[in-house]
């Protein structure tokens, strides 16, 4: 055999190496090559390596997960099943929870960070599976804090899963996740939503002020039902919303509105839950001084939020605001020229496709004297003009001409609110303000 003291290599021919040690074998090489023409096996106490037939991990511990318990009360939220009621017990987000395992088959583990866990979630609507959407993504030990801060999960079923071997077969904890408006009933919600998409009339602010967010939604529903659709139940399973150029995102207040005794948002005089969700939400994003009741001021839709929203939100590409919003109403001795002129204008809108949101004086459509009282009563309100406004001629006993006006609006909770022979001139002039256009 060579002078093995060389640097070099060293290289052992033998038709068969044996080699026994009752301590350690060590084998420290830059490159090791083993060419066998049978089966390589490593053996040792624990088990062993089989190059030729792979053997799957063993675990250390002969126990296994059978139960968890949560170590927290869970909150309550509506049962969302139609019947108005708040027996469903879940989470909510951003609020963490301490669960713990409970049962073994064989008693504790040896090493209690031997225990794992999972959050499994199936998305309902695209079947999707995620097995572990944790933050720390190798969460071990016998009891664990889960922050449950994915609104994508909120009204959905999740297990939590605490294993040693199997996820599949071990200990699973059901686990539903509250709305963010988890007072509101899901399922008339849903009712309330279908009903929209064939009548978006149905839009009814009730006793708010909403009559702009009314107006605006009135457009969405009806132009894009599908779009407006998603856009609400986003908001009312995630809290947040976005369409086009617009996000609206209701403050946590807003979003912990309670129901009243007759099935309605507190305060807000039997308005629907769906438009609550898509109104009351959209102008407390832009307002956190509105806090979803019947607060009149702070509810109030003023032109530069509606032409905003008419762009950014509906996605109108020409949208212009043209008046004068000045809630002492024209004096009776206003030129009927100029009035006119405005109903000219209006219906040349229109006729060039136009969507009009008349802002107006309430009594507009729902004639009051015109007394002192009311004269500086601040009653704006917007509707939307569905037909051009035409103008009729008529004769009063003494066979002098007078005019009126018929046309339709679309103003909250109302079907075409045809508005025929009621409507004079001079009443159409003092309760006119403005429009905002868009196509």
């Amino acid at each position: 055999m060579e002078d093995q003291s060389k640097k070099g290599k060293i290289q052992v021919f033998a038709k068969n190496i044996r080699g026994n040690a009752n301590g350690t074998i060590l084998e420290e090489s830059r490159y090791t090559k083993n060419i066998a023409g049978g089966r390589q096996v490593q053996n040792g106490r624990s088990g062993g390596v089989n190059h030729d037939v792979n053997q799957g991990r063993r675990s250390i511990e002969d126990t296994r997960v059978i139960t968890i318990e949560c170590l927290d009360e869970l909150d309550d939220g509506s049962a969302n099943d139609g019947s108005k009621t708040n027996t469903k017990k879940g989470v909510l987000f951003n609020k963490a929870y301490r669960f713990k395992a409970k049962e073994f088959t064989n008693g504790e583990p040896k090493n209690p960070n031997n225990i794992r866990w999972t959050l499994k979630y199936t998305d309902p609507e695209t079947g999707r599976v995620d097995e572990n959407i944790l933050q720390n993504k190798d969460c071990r030990g016998p009891e664990i804090n889960l922050m449950f801060s994915s609104n994508e999960c909120c009204g959905r079923e999740m297990e939590v899963r605490a294993f040693i071997e199997n996820a599949e077969s071990e200990g699973k904890f059901p686990v539903f996740m509250h709305n963010r408006f988890r007072w509101f009933d899901g399922q008339i919600v849903e009712n309330e939503l279908s009903a929209r998409i064939s009548s978006p009339w149905l839009i009814n602010q009730s006793g708010t002020s909403l009559c702009g967010m009314a107006c605006i939604f009135y457009l969405f529903a009806k132009e894009k039902p599908q779009e407006y659709t998603v856009f609400t139940k986003n908001l009312f399973r995630k809290g947040t919303a976005t369409f086009n150029h617009y996000t609206v995102k209701p403050t946590e207040e807003l979003l912990e509105k309670k129901i009243d005794n007759t099935g309605y948002p507190e305060n807000t005089r039997n308005m629907p839950l769906a438009d609550f969700i898509a109104l009351a939400a959209t102008r407390n994003s832009d307002n956190n001084g509105y806090k979803g009741g019947d607060e009149e001021f702070q509810a109030i839709n003023w032109p530069p939020l509606m032409t905003e929203l008419t762009e950014k939100l509906l996605g109108y590409s020409e949208v212009f605001s043209d008046g004068v919003y000045n809630p002492i109403k024209k004096p009776n001795d206003f030129p009927l020229p100029i009035v006119w002129k405005m109903i000219e204008d209006i219906n040349k809108q229109i006729s060039e496709g136009h969507r009009l949101i008349l802002m107006i004086d309430s009594d507009l459509i729902a004639p009051d004297p015109d007394t002192i009282w009311n004269l500086f009563a601040l009653e704006y309100h917007w509707v939307v003009l569905e037909t051009p406004i035409e103008t009729i001629q008529n004769l009063d006993g003494n066979g002098k001409i007078f005019y009126t006006l018929n046309f339709k609006v679309y103003t909250w909770g109302t079907k075409n609110k045809y508005l025929q022979n009621v409507i004079s001139m001079n009443h159409f002039k003092r309760n006119y303000y403005g429009y905002i256009k868009a196509k």
